[in-house]
C-alpha cells in the first residue's frame, strides 16, 4: 500500500469531520430522546474516525465515487448531499434532499453521487456491482462504486455473489467493511472464524487489507489507494475496526448481550480524542483552536437540526406517489 501525505491543511479539515461526525451523533441521541425524532436511528458515536477518513479521502482524491452508506455514517451522507438537505432529510421534512419521504436508510440522489440503499441489510453490494458495471460500460474514467457495509451485513449470501462478479468482470469498485465488532447483538467472533474479514477478498483473488479504524489517517490513506485500484478495474476490499459505543439503535439495551464495562472510562478509546492529540503534538492544534472547532461545528450542526424541525412534512399524497418511486407511471389509486 502507497504512502499518502497529508498537508496541515487536510489534517485540520480531517478534523473539522471528526469533530462534526461526534457532534452529529450527540445531536441525534438528544433529539431522539427528546421525541423529535422517531424510528431506530443508529448514531456513530465510537466511530467517526471512519467518517472522518472517508470523507478526507474523497475530498483529497479526483475519483469520483457513487455509493451508499452505513447506517453510521451520517457525515459521508452530509457531505455528499449537504448537511442540511441530509439533516431535514433524516428528520422527514419537506426541506430534505429527497422532500422527507426517504429518511436517513433510504436517501437517494445519484446527481450528489449518493445511490440509495437496502432496508435488509446485505443487498445493496449487489446494487453497486450493477452500478459500477454501468460505469464500466459506459466507459466512465475515473469513476467507481463505493460498496460500504457493516461486519454483519457482509455475511449476506449476496455479498459473495457481488464481489464474485465484480473480481470475474473487473469492475470499478471498492469495498469497505465498517467492523464495530458487533452486528445488532451479534459479536463478530460469533458469526466469522476469521480475524480480518478483509481476508475473504482472497477468495476472489482481489486484494484486502485491514485497518485501525479509530484512525482517520489510517482510513483515509487505505480509501485512497483502494479507490486508485478501482479506478483502474481491481475492485478490491478496505476494513476498518473500530467500536461501537451505543447499542444497535438510540434506546438499546445493550447491557443485555454485551459487557457495557469499557463506558466506564470512554476517554481511553475514545477516536476524536486521540486523534486532537496527534495534531497537539504536531502542535497543529491548541486549547484555543480545539474550543473553536467544537464550537464551530456545534452551531453548524445545531442549526441545521433546528431548521429542519421548521419545515413541514410529506403529505399522504407525496408519500404514495409512485413516480418518486418508479421510473415511468406505475400509478394507481392511493
Amino acid at each position: 500500500m502507497g504512502a499518502v501525505n497529508f498537508s496541515k491543511e487536510e489534517l485540520l479539515n480531517m478534523y473539522d469531520e471528526i469533530v462534526k461526525a461526534r457532534v452529529i451523533g450527540e445531536k441525534i441521541v438528544e433529539f431522539i430522546y427528546s421525541g423529535r425524532i422517531a424510528g431506530a436511528i443508529h448514531p456513530c458515536l465510537g466511530q467517526e474516525a471512519v467518517s472522518a477518513g472517508l470523507v478526507s479521502a474523497f475530498r483529497k482524491s479526483d475519483i469520483k465515487t457513487y455509493g451508499t452508506a452505513t447506517h453510521r455514517m451520517q457525515t459521508v451522507m452530509a457531505y455528499r448531499l449537504g448537511l442540511k438537505p441530509f439533516i431535514s432529510e433524516l428528520l422527514l421534512r419537506k426541506g430534505g434532499i429527497n422532500g422527507g419521504i426517504s429518511g436517513e436508510y433510504h436517501v437517494t440522489s445519484i446527481e450528489k453521487t449518493q445511490i440509495p440503499g437496502t432496508g435488509a441489510l446485505g443487498g445493496a453490494w449487489g446494487l453497486i456491482a450493477g452500478f459500477a458495471w454501468g460505469l464500466k460500460t459506459d466507459g466512465r474514467k475515473r469513476e467507481i462504486g463505493f460498496a460500504p457495509y457493516g461486519d454483519g451485513a457482509i455475511s449476506s449470501g449476496a455479498t459473495y455473489e457481488a464481489m464474485n462478479l465484480a473480481a470475474i468482470f473487473k469492475l470499478p469498485m471498492l469495498f469497505f467493511i465498517e467492523n464495530n465488532g458487533i452486528a445488532m447483538t451479534t459479536p463478530v467472533i460469533k458469526q466469522s472464524p476469521l480475524e480480518n474479514l478483509a481476508d475473504r477478498a482472497a477468495a476472489f483473488n482481489m486484494k484486502g487489507v485491514t485497518v485501525d479504524g479509530n484512525d482517520p489517517i489510517a482510513v483515509a490513506e487505505a480509501v485512497l489507494n483502494g479507490m486508485e485500484l478501482a479506478a483502474n478495474f481491481e475492485p478490491n476490499v478496505v476494513e476498518a475496526k473500530c467500536m461501537r459505543w451505543e447499542g444497535h439503535y438510540v434506546g438499546d439495551d445493550q447491557s443485555l448481550y454485551r459487557d457495557v464495562k469499557f463506558r466506564d472510562n470512554l476517554d481511553a478509546i475514545d477516536p476524536v480524542l486521540a486523534f486532537q492529540k496527534k495534531l497537539v503534538d504536531l502542535k497543529y492544534l491548541d486549547d484555543a483552536a480545539i474550543k473553536k472547532v467544537r464550537e464551530a461545528k456545534v452551531a453548524e450542526v445545531s442549526e441545521a437540526f433546528e431548521e429542519g424541525m421548521t419545515q413541514g412534512v410529506a403529505t399522504r399524497e407525496e408519500v404514495l406517489d409512485y413516480n418518486r418511486i418508479y421510473s415511468n407511471d406505475a400509478g394507481g389509486e392511493l
